[in-house]
């Protein structure tokens, strides 16, 4: 089982799995402390960048959707160059930003704002628009 975990954690942090909502423990504020993996007597388990526990009290488990705002999105580096940021979810629509290409480092994250027609909505150098999704990760959390 423990292998199984590392496993699916390792998928789901590089990519290979493309997941759009996800369980995540939030404090009271409702921010992130880490991804959802069983709930114990008293703990949660969660990982984060490595596999920890959670007190219950204070915490909850809610999931987390890209459809609704949740989450981080960050740059697919299996592309190259910038990405354009849109106006509106449409390759036609002009360009407002762009995100840069983190040629090799670790790439930012971004808030993801939601996501539309297969485009996902993101704040990117103090302007809103939209990023199509196949050149984008999303994720429940930053942890690069």
């Amino acid at each position: 089982m423990k292998k199984f975990l590392v496993l699916a954690i390792m998928l789901v942090s590089f990519g290979v799995i493309h997941a759009q909502s996800m369980k995540m423990v939030v404090d009271s504020r409702g921010e992130a402390v880490g991804r959802y993996v069983k709930t114990n007597s008293k703990t949660y388990t969660v990982t984060v960048q490595d596999v920890c526990s959670v007190p219950k009290k204070g915490h909850r488990v809610v999931t987390f959707s890209a459809a609704n705002g949740q989450g981080i999105v960050y740059y697919d580096q299996t592309h190259t160059g910038p990405l354009n940021v849109r106006q509106r979810p449409t390759k036609s629509s002009p360009v407002v930003t762009q995100i840069p290409d983190p040629a090799g480092y670790m790439p930012d994250c971004y808030n993801c704002l939601g996501k539309v027609n297969g485009w996902y909505k993101v704040k990117v150098n103090g302007k809103v628009g939209y990023v199509r999704g196949d050149l984008l990760e999303w994720d429940g959390m930053c942890t690069m």
